[in-house]
């Protein structure tokens, strides 16, 4: 009688523990996805803070705006996101220009892939932006 209970709790466990795991990867997998939007959204709210901070004179040496160094500020914000196979899109944009008074925007783009290969989830496209306003 023993034998047959304990069988009967590895057929159970069997049947129900594909599912249970699964669940429990694709909360894993929400909770990743919901720090990479709250990620992208601060470094880009960060980049956007970087530019205005730093306005036309002291970033702008050769043109409407260095990229370089909004870029690279952006990037150190990324904290746990950067991944090997899909890099973030960062694109500042300076309207009309790098001077006082002027929006600056940074956008933010990353492919987000999910970690449970059993689901055939395509990658999910995360935005982030921010816009600001040059005061210096």
């Amino acid at each position: 009688m023993n034998d047959r209970r304990r069988g009967q709790a590895l057929v159970e466990f069997v049947l129900v523990a594909p599912i249970f795991f699964l669940i429990l990867f694709a909360i894993i997998d929400f909770g990743r996805y919901v720090y990479y939007v709250q990620t992208i959204n601060n470094a880009a709210r960060e980049g956007a803070r970087y530019a205005i901070v730093h306005g036309y004179d002291s970033i702008a040496p050769s043109g409407p705006g260095d990229d370089a160094a909004v870029k690279s500020t952006v990037r150190r914000y990324l904290i746990g996101v950067v991944g090997d196979a899909s890099t973030p899109t960062i694109t500042p944009t300076w309207d009309p220009n790098n001077r006082r008074e002027a929006r600056v925007t940074v956008n933010v783009s990353y492919q987000f892939h999910s970690v449970i290969p059993i689901v055939p989830i395509p990658p999910i496209v995360i935005n982030g932006a921010s816009t600001l306003v040059i005061n210096n």
